[in-house]
């Protein structure tokens, strides 16, 4: 019953936030949930075998690990995405990320995920209003990674989770005194394996994220679970010459969770899975288009992805990066779009 009502204060926060793969697979943290990236967003929201920048820390931190082989080896990322056009303007997600080269071998880094959920007004069962409240989740990573040999990375990360859905008095108002607590929080950790193949010039990846103990606002048996999962990702580059390259890139994830019998236990969640695969042309480096296709049991979907980018290297002699996608959301929900700014030095 508990439950229910809990569903019931936070109704228009739930409806308009966490419409997409959040709501739908169940899980609690669902800021730790949204690719991060325009780039491999546009590509069906797959990147665990390509991603070796920043942004690898969200992907596979096997990846992370040859952010410093590049001629500029220290990587600014910043991400913002609204999460609800058209539903709530004041919903958006928000990442910035930074990392750097650690020894001869090794790269350290750090970011920020922080959902914005807006402010939204609280009901009874009644429909009677129990005020107004603000909703926000955020986490803090930290993570190292190392070369293991010319080709193959490793990386471990642990993060910091914590939530606010509601005010403490606006939930024991509505559900009673000794109902919990509208914040929680936990802790997670990543690790992730990147290998490269030079003879079939491709990339395979392996990512666990989010190992973690659940998130507790009700009560102890009501735990929403961490979104653990863990991916599997190839990419190759299929074309590549002065001018031009095209590359493909395929992801399948599935969730580490399931629910049954009104408890959250651990295991392969193989009715939740997804899979995304997309490609990548560009011309002299600096001009990028990609496309993408996404298949995700949660949220129905079924849809393509598309988007651009600019590389002002050539142009300007700084390393900075402008890419944006169009990316489905949910059956019945607009796309949402994302942008993100990257600087290397």
């Amino acid at each position: 019953m508990k439950r229910k009502l809990m569903v019931a204060v936070l109704a228009a926060m739930l409806v308009a936030g966490f419409a997409g793969s959040a709501l739908a697979s169940g899980a609690g943290a669902i800021n730790l949930v949204f690719p991060i990236g325009a780039r491999y967003a546009a590509m069906g929201e797959a990147g665990t075998a390509l991603s070796q920048d920043a942004t690898a820390m969200w992907w596979n931190l096997g990846g992370f690990a040859f952010m410093p082989l590049r001629e500029k080896d220290h990587d600014l990322h910043i991400m913002q995405s609204p999460l609800a056009e058209g539903l709530a303007d004041d919903i958006a997600l928000y990442w910035v990320g930074y990392g750097q080269p650690m020894g001869e071998t090794g790269a350290l880094g750090f970011y920020l995920n922080y959902l914005d959920m807006g402010s939204q007004e609280a009901t009874g069962e009644d429909q009677t209003s129990k005020g107004t409240f603000s909703s926000y989740a955020w986490a803090f990573g930290a993570n190292y990674a190392v070369r293991l040999s010319g080709t193959v990375g490793v990386g471990l990360g642990v993060k910091y989770f914590r939530d606010k859905l509601t005010e403490d008095n606006i939930l024991q108002d509505t559900l009673g005194s000794g109902s919990g607590s509208g914040s929680g929080d936990s802790f997670g950790v990543d690790f992730g394996v990147h290998m490269k193949v030079p003879s079939l010039r491709s990339n395979l990846g392996v990512a666990v994220a989010n190992l973690g103990p659940g998130i507790q606002h009700v009560n102890a048996a009501q735990k929403d679970p961490m979104p653990r999962k863990i991916t599997f990702g190839v990419a190759s580059s299929l074309y590549r010459s002065e001018y031009m390259g095209l590359l493909v890139v395929a992801d399948y994830l599935v969730p580490l969770y399931k629910f049954k019998d009104d408890s959250w236990g651990f295991g392969f969640a193989t009715e939740e899975k997804e899979y995304g695969a997309g490609i990548e042309w560009n011309y002299l480096r600096s001009l990028f288009m990609r496309f993408g296709y996404k298949s995700a049991d949660y949220g129905d979907i079924n849809a393509s992805t598309f988007g651009f980018g600019v590389d002002l290297t050539r142009w300007v002699g700084q390393a900075i990066t402008f890419d944006f996608a169009k990316v489905p959301q949910a059956k019945g929900l607009d796309d949402v779009k994302r942008l993100s700014f990257a600087y290397r030095f």
